[in-house]
């Protein structure tokens, strides 16, 4: 029982941990798919490369805790199914993955932009074209790794649901919420518009699961190993 409220805590505040570097690492970003639109685009991307850079090492170190967190949870999920387990540790290795992919094509952006503002007489629409493509990269990489987040997220919750570690309602809700951020990054994926609060009610429930694992931890397991 006492192991079980530690691990549920330590999760609690890594779970406030990502969220602190998440926030600013958004913030910092600065990329936008609307960028290509301005013509010294790449201009604006070189001035403010160090928050680009920062935003950059926010989001890695941000995910490597996801993988630290999956790294406690894995035994514990073990114990219960060996291969909801496997699929979850692999899921949450694919998403970091993709994160590093992500933001490699955003340091080649930075690169890029440094090269354009080196150059003395740059082909601006090769360069235009170049930094748009490396946009795209991002974003798109970006969406997919949404999308794995959440496919992981989900096996977490329903884990919970079933081990009863948290209240059930907050792991019904997290099932939910995760699934309507995997819903809404499959129709951004085919063009079509959704409303942010499909990804909103995840960051809510983030925040109250969060609250709850920091002051309460995790409950004993109340269901049979397999």
């Amino acid at each position: 029982m006492e192991k079980n409220q530690k691990i549920g805590r330590i999760i609690g505040f890594l779970l406030l941990l990502i969220m602190l570097m998440g926030i600013p690492s958004v913030m910092f970003r600065g990329l936008s798919t609307s960028f290509p639109n301005s013509p010294n685009f790449l201009s604006q991307i070189f001035e403010n490369t160090m928050e680009m850079r920062i935003s950059i090492l926010l989001d890695v170190l941000a995910s490597t805790l996801w993988i630290v967190a999956a790294t406690l949870l894995f035994p514990m999920i073990k114990k219960f199914n060996h291969r909801l387990a496997l699929g979850f540790f692999g899921i949450w290795m694919i998403y970091f993955a993709i994160i590093i992919f992500s933001n490699i094509s955003h340091l080649s952006l930075l690169s890029l932009s440094q090269a354009f503002v080196e150059a003395e007489v740059p082909n601006t629409e090769y360069f235009a074209l170049a930094g748009s493509m490396k946009i795209e990269d991002y974003f798109w990489a970006h969406f997919f790794s949404i999308m794995f987040y959440a496919s992981a997220a989900f096996m977490f919750y329903y884990f919970l649901f079933r081990s009863k570690l948290v209240p059930k309602i907050l792991s019904a809700w997290g099932m939910i919420a995760i699934s309507l951020v995997f819903v809404a990054c499959w129709l951004n994926i085919f063009d079509v518009k959704v409303s942010f609060y499909f990804f909103s009610q995840n960051g809510l429930h983030m925040i109250i699961l969060m609250g709850w694992l920091i002051a309460k931890g995790f409950s004993a397991p109340k269901i049979q190993t397999k």
